[in-house]
């Protein structure tokens, strides 16, 4: 199979994910995605586009997880490489690497992922809030709960704790500078 045609399949498949986004309306639906060797969730209604990884713009002397900016929609947004984020090694982007744009807070910003999975719906017995007792064994400040569905366990991350306030600050100032 040729690279273009791996390429037109591979954006098709997007396209279908964004046709899914915009017609999902229900409670406990999470757009599913790769880092690394594991698999989070993130809460749908948060979710404004899955866009396909292109090298943002450097912002020199930022935040090391801040791969850089980009033009979503005539509005310039940051770019979290979440690989620098999560303290996983640094991968190299292929073709199934993609940018999932969502709004926190009244902030919109991009978070580069690994590929997109899935749209999983989760019944509440299904998800497993994450307690204090939880918190002490495992690093869980981005986690606000887990999903089990099968043999799958899927990270359901807490869009509002991906960054925390001192890096939204951040944040809003480049925003404030670009636009």
């Amino acid at each position: 199979m040729t690279e273009d045609i791996r390429k037109v399949k591979n954006d098709n498949a997007l396209n279908i994910l964004n046709q899914q986004l915009n017609s999902i309306s229900a409670e406990n639906q999470y757009v599913t995605f790769q880092i690394g060797s594991e698999t989070y969730g993130i809460d749908i209604m948060l979710v404004q586009e899955i866009v396909r990884y292109q090298e943002p713009t450097k912002v020199y002397n930022a935040n090391p997880m801040i791969k850089g900016l980009t033009n979503f929609r005539g509005q310039v947004i940051p770019i979290i490489d979440m690989h620098k984020k999560f303290s996983l090694p640094e991968q190299e982007y292929d073709k199934f690497t993609v940018v999932i744009v969502f709004e926190v807070k009244n902030k919109t910003m991009g978070m580069i992922v690994d590929r997109v999975s899935d749209i999983m719906s989760f019944r509440e017995e299904e998800i497993q809030l994450i307690d204090k007792d939880f918190e002490e064994d495992i690093k869980t400040e981005h986690i606000e709960g887990i999903a089990k569905s099968n043999a799958q366990i899927v990270l359901l991350l807490n869009a509002n704790r991906v960054l925390s306030f001192e890096e939204l600050d951040k944040i809003d100032k480049y925003n404030k500078i670009e636009n």
